[in-house]
């Protein structure tokens, strides 16, 4: 392996495998602008003290920083030891909390421990924090066991149970009622991880956990309200486990990659950011993650809190994630944001908000090949800000197919919206009024749960301003529904100004003029096939001809495999393996959509898009 091989290895460095390699490069490049890392040392001064450029190597062992650490341009920070999160945990742990249990003294009633005169930045206001947990407004939290407690709002002392601490910011003193003997008890003081305005920084292959990160704030990157296209940019942040943060785990910039991480139980959100100004945030991809549990801290979903929430951005890629078991929206875009593309991701079971949500946004959108299952039931408050699998509120062109969206059974929770309503106008220039336009849905597949009586369809709530709702946007066409009556009034069409939005039947939505080519049948326990195009990838170019590869399975079996482009319909195979071979294509960019058909008499679909040159 030449120097140039080590250097580029310790920015793409992935598997277990590779462990041999990593003692290699760390001695070749002893000399090369690398510093070893062991437990005991200051990160934070040793990266002061470094030039820029560095590869910083950090050894197993838990690091508790007592500030955060300062990049600079082109720096790599890694743990020594590889790993791949969930699967394999990461030994090299930069800790934001500080060990506080053997300094407790029982006053009587509670524990209190003195001294602690940390007090981070508060972003919000307790109005915006779920009832009952109004101290979500602190970055200070105080853990058992690694167990987040309750932290508790109150101007005076006030009574704590078990699971609740109080901290008395005035005279610098934490209190709680647990008896911390045999346990290890923590709390926050460092409000981030990694900050400062440095370019192409890669963190990778560590754990990063306890910081005390104001809401709407990361343990990774740029503190809130700061974006620039020049400044903190280009960060790439891979097979990392970043938990128990109290505000997101990474909040984003300018060209961030987040890739491959474990992305779970933060105070209030997997991954934030975007921006407050009239430049749209760009080059964003956030691919392979897993995130889940987020929301500890129990902030007001509608205020920002679960999986992913971002604003004003542009051509955000958020693909192939397993966003699952969040408190708030699994994926939110909110306020002008352009042309994001959200592919192949697993969203389930997230409370207190919708799957996949684009709000008061502009120009495009593509949702795609997601699977969307029983999000939007109100969380343990009986809150939820937006009860849909995938909705669409007053944005424009918004292009969804080849989904499974699953509907569970709960109140106010429905399965696929784009609603007009009067949001007003955009903040940003050219401050344009925001209204629901070029809007698709088609080739989904829904299934609705037993007793679930959510909603599919067009909500008509602004008809003074939106007066051509209907006709601007595609009815929505060639979907499959699967529910447990065909009597049931689980579609909303009216196509008129009349704001009704009344429940229709499924033959009733369809001689409104929704869904002509769909269908609707009663096998709502057969589940769904599982079906990927292999090869080639997305965004794949080809001369002349290309062949189509699709995997797909089911426990019925499947039936068959049609392939369409630009949903036109071109071959149709029956059996292993399901080839499609292209040789007609005008120039161009198309849609090439495998569609599979299980025994069970279920349809999904998975499509990319190939250029023809």
């Amino acid at each position: 392996m030449m120097l140039s091989e080590c250097a580029g290895y310790y920015k793409s460095i992935r598997s277990v495998a590779t462990l041999a390699v990593v003692a290699f490069c760390v001695s070749t490049l002893a000399e090369a602008g690398v510093v070893d890392i062991h437990p005991g040392a200051d990160i934070p001064s040793v990266v002061s003290t470094s030039p820029a450029g560095t590869t910083f190597v950090i050894y197993p062992g838990t690091y508790r920083l007592e500030s955060p650490i300062e990049a600079k341009n082109g720096d790599v920070f890694m743990g020594q030891t590889a790993c791949a999160p969930p699967k394999t945990v990461c030994p090299a742990v930069l800790s934001g909390s500080r060990i506080i249990g053997p300094s407790a003294s029982l006053n009587g009633t509670d524990y209190e421990v003195t001294g602690q005169s940390q007090q981070g930045a508060i972003n919000i206001t307790t109005n915006q924090c779920e009832p009952g947990w109004e101290g979500c407004i602190y970055p200070e939290d105080l853990f058992f066991d690694g167990v987040p407690l309750q932290h508790l709002y109150s101007a005076s002392l006030p009574k704590i149970s078990t699971g609740q601490w109080w901290f008395n910011y005035t005279n610098n003193i934490i209190y709680f009622h647990d008896n911390p003997t045999g346990h290890v008890v923590e709390t926050s003081v460092v409000p981030s991880a990694f900050t400062g305005d440095a370019n192409n920084v890669t963190i990778s292959q560590l754990t990063i956990k306890e910081f005390a990160v104001p809401a709407m704030a990361g343990a990774i990157g740029l503190p809130v309200g700061i974006t620039s296209a020049t400044q903190g940019t280009n960060w790439k942040v891979e097979n990392c486990e970043i938990l128990l943060n109290h505000g997101a785990g990474a909040r984003m910039n300018f060209g961030m990659q987040i890739l491959s991480n474990y992305i779970h139980n933060n105070g209030d959100l997997g991954i934030t950011g975007g921006t407050i100004s009239t430049q749209d945030v760009s080059g964003i991809v956030i691919n392979q993650n897993t995130i889940s549990y987020n929301n500890y801290a129990h902030v007001e979903p509608s205020t920002g809190a679960g999986g992913i929430k971002i604003n004003v951005t542009k051509g955000v890629v958020i693909r192939g994630n397993t966003i699952t078991n969040n408190d708030g929206a699994g994926i939110h875009f909110d306020t002008s944001n352009e042309s994001p593309l959200a592919d192949g991701n697993t969203v389930t079971d997230n409370v207190g908000g919708a799957g996949i949500q684009y709000e008061i946004s502009l120009t495009s959108a593509t949702f795609r090949n997601n699977q969307s299952l029983r999000n939007g039931v109100p969380d343990s408050a009986g809150i939820s800000s937006s009860g849909v699998g995938i909705g669409s509120y007053s944005s424009v062109g918004v292009d969804t197919y080849c989904n499974v969206i699953e509907v569970p059974d709960a109140s106010h929770v429905n399965g696929m919206l784009v609603v007009a309503s009067d949001r007003g106008d955009n903040p940003y220039p050219p401050g344009q009024l925001l209204v629901s336009t070029g809007n698709s849905f088609h080739h989904n597949t829904v299934i609705w749960d037993s007793g679930a009586a959510g909603a599919v369809g067009y909500l008509q709530v602004d008809a003074a301003h939106q007066p051509n709702f209907f006709a601007d946007n595609a009815p929505p066409d060639f979907n499959t529904y699967h529910l447990s009556s065909l009597s049931s009034a689980n579609f909303i069409y009216d196509n008129n100004n009349t704001q009704g939005n009344s429940r229709k039947t499924f033959a009733q939505y369809q001689k409104a003029g929704a869904d002509l080519h769909g269908t609707a049948d009663t096998k709502y326990t057969s589940g769904f096939p599982t079906v990927t195009i292999t090869s080639p990838a997305d965004q794949s170019s080809f001369a002349s001809s290309v062949t189509v590869a699709a995997s797909a399975s089911d426990p019925s079996g499947i039936n068959k495999v049609e392939f369409y482009v630009d949903w036109s319909l071109q071959d149709t195979v029956t059996s292993s393996p399901y080839n499609f071979h292209w040789t007609d294509g005008a120039a161009g960019s198309h849609t090439v959509a495998a569609m599979a058909y299980s025994k069970a008499g279920i349809r999904s679909c998975y499509a990319v898009t190939l250029n023809k040159q």
